[in-house]
Order: C-alpha cells, then structure tokens, then sequence
C-alpha cells in the first residue's frame, strides 16, 4: 500500500524550514524543524520555543501534531490529580485539541489530529495555532507559568548549543537570538557568551 506519510511530512517540513521572519502565519515563519529516525519531526519556533513533535501513521491516516508539558501527575495526591483530571476533560470540549495523559507517569499532553487525506498548509498553520494557544490555556489553568518559562529557557539553550555544534560564529549566534528568538542584543551576547564558555575545555558549565 502506498504510504501517504511518506508523502506528508516532507511537505510539513518544506514548509515549516523555508519560513520567513515577519511572515503573517505561523506556518510561514522560519521554525527550526529537526527530523527523527523514524521520520518525525520535532518543530520549534524560536520566539515561543516549545518543542511540537510531528508523527504521521498510516494505518489511521493521521499526522498527529503534539506538545508534552513535561508535567507528571501520577505522583500527585489522589484529590490533586482528580482536580486535574476534571479539569482536563472539560478543556476537552474545546473542538480539535485533546488533552490527555501519556506514558507511566500520566504526562500532560496537547494534540491535534489531521487527516492525511485532506491536510493542506492553511490547515496545519490553523492547528499550529490551535496548538500554541493550547499549550497557553494549559499553563494559565494549572498556573504553570515559571515552570513552563524555565521550560523555554531550557530550549533556547539547547538550540543555540546544537547551532555552536553546527559551527555557527558568536555573532551569528547572537542574531539568531536578537531576529529569531526576539532577545534584546544585549541579553543576547550575554548568553550566546555563557554558552560558549561553557563549552570551553577549562571554562564552567552551565549545563552541570
């Protein structure tokens, strides 16, 4: 049978590399999108960096876009997590979007599901938007703002590291942070400085 996953997710993330910055959709905007072994993708937008994994399967013709919160619940008391899940399922009446619990530690996760018959680039930037808006609705919900701040922090870190890797120079670096991640230049050489040095043979780590 012919895989039409094989067909969606190189367009997915034709259109998500080749953005622009200032574009007027989301979709149009330059993501920083990696691909995995498996062939999904993992798509990050640099001035809201949550990492939204891309996953296609063709049995069920869907292409499934998701964010995890990093936020587990089975450890929670039984009143807490019976408070969380209530409210869960009434943000599931929201049209699109699922909220639901994943893996053995009942992770908060956001998805959206697309057919793969009919998916089309204003769609996937409308579920894109959906999503981030989630994702918003999720932290304001369960007042998750500093967690989810160090979260994005965390990943801007991460990206900046793997463009070091990429034998990416400081200024460069510090440009990508000022025009792509929205930094002032000035919080931007401050930490593009503290990442190189880091990586330094002699110098402190902040990843320690």
């Amino acid at each position: 049978m012919h895989s039409k996953c094989k067909d969606v997710m190189p367009r997915l993330k034709k259109w998500l590399v080749e953005g622009v910055p200032n574009a007027e959709n989301l979709v149009d905007l330059p993501w920083e999108v990696e691909e995995q072994k498996d062939g999904s993708l993992i798509a990050v937008y640099p001035r809201f960096p949550i990492r939204i994994n891309v996953i296609c399967d063709d049995e069920i013709s869907v292409v499934r876009l998701f964010v995890s919160t990093s936020v587990s619940t089975i450890d929670l008391e039984v009143n807490d997590r019976l408070r969380i899940y209530h409210k869960l399922l009434k943000m599931n009446a929201a049209p699109m979007t699922k909220f639901i619990l994943y893996g053995d530690d009942d992770e908060i996760h956001i998805a959206v599901d697309l057919s793969t018959k009919t998916l089309g680039k204003r769609e996937f930037n409308d579920s894109l938007a959906l999503l981030l808006t989630s994702v918003n609705a999720v932290v304001q919900a369960f007042n998750l703002e500093e967690f989810m701040a160090q979260q994005m922090f965390s990943e801007i870190i991460r990206l900046v590291a793997k463009h070091v890797d990429e034998g990416w120079g400081r200024e460069k670096l510090v440009q990508y942070l000022v025009e792509r991640a929205g930094m002032s230049r000035d919080d931007a050489v401050k930490l593009v400085d503290q990442i190189l040095s880091s990586r330094a043979p002699e110098g402190p780590s902040i990843f320690q």
